[in-house]
């Protein structure tokens, strides 16, 4: 009983993931957008704000690109599992081995560990280059004190 309500749901495919791998990338551009744009407009406030708020306004959102560069692959993962199970399904359905249901199944199943890769590598990549450019600046601001 509780197998077939969970199957009915997994049945539902890999649309949902795609559309939230989609989400995440639209997110994660728009961050890596505005994140660029502080580092940039930063440099003229370096001498009005206190190194506090200036690490604050420059860690601000990294937090998304962190979880989404770490937690993307995983969801490309479950997408995959679920255009396998699919696939199974539907081979499970058919009276004769059809190759192209099977083939069917898992290309859209490769579909989604590639769509969470494709949020997942960009997100890591900006991620390092604005804390590596945080580090610089705030040895920066350390070095103009002394």
């Amino acid at each position: 009983m509780l197998s077939e309500k969970l199957l009915s749901i997994v049945l539902v495919g890999v649309d949902p993931v795609l559309w939230i791998l989609f989400a995440m990338s639209v997110i994660s551009f728009g961050v890596i957008v505005e994140r660029g744009l502080v580092f940039l407009s930063i440099k003229n406030q370096m001498n009005v704000l206190n190194p506090i708020q200036i690490r604050i306004a420059l860690e601000k959102r990294l937090g998304i690109l962190a979880t989404f560069g770490n937690n993307a692959p995983f969801i490309g993962l479950f997408g995959t599992v679920l255009g396998v199970i699919n696939a199974f399904h539907a081979l499970s359905n058919g009276s004769d081995f059809k190759i192209n249901v099977v083939m069917g199944g898992i290309s859209e199943a490769l579909v989604a560990t590639a769509a969470g890769l494709f949020v997942a590598i960009p997100c890591v990549i900006a991620y390092n280059y604005f804390v590596r450019r945080i580090k610089g600046i705030l040895l920066e601001i350390e070095a103009n004190k002394v």
